[in-house]
């Protein structure tokens, strides 16, 4: 049965969310001049990121590409940082609270707290 999810955006964008996102999408990347370079003025961007989501007003920015070669050539379309903060708050706060709970219980590709090696 499809499901409607009503009223909910206003409510999940917040500082506290974008936050959130911003500590999930750092990960492993803390090192990167772009993160550190958002990291200068945080606040300010998640304040902007928090206003351009609540009026509509957002546009996902440009790639970056580049190449790789191991194990072979290929050809990587980066997000710019900003939008990956986007994309972990809209993860956490969309996909996986209306998703992950409509899944089969033997469903276990990649959710929280469940695998073969949860106990």
């Amino acid at each position: 049965m499809p499901k409607t999810i009503r009223n909910v955006y206003e409510e999940c964008v917040t500082f506290d969310n974008l936050l959130i996102a911003h500590k999930k999408a750092r990960r492993g990347k803390r090192e990167k001049k772009k993160v550190m370079q958002l990291e200068l003025v945080l606040e300010q961007e998640l304040l902007q990121l928090e206003y351009e989501l609540s009026t509509g007003t957002y546009k996902h920015g440009k790639y970056h590409e580049f190449k790789i070669y191991e194990p072979k050539e290929r050809t990587i379309m980066a997000s710019e940082y900003s939008d990956r903060i986007v994309h972990q708050w809209y993860v956490t706060h969309f996909i996986k609270p209306y998703f992950v709970p409509q899944f089969i219980n033997t469903s276990y590709a990649c959710i929280e707290g469940k695998g073969m090696h949860i106990q």
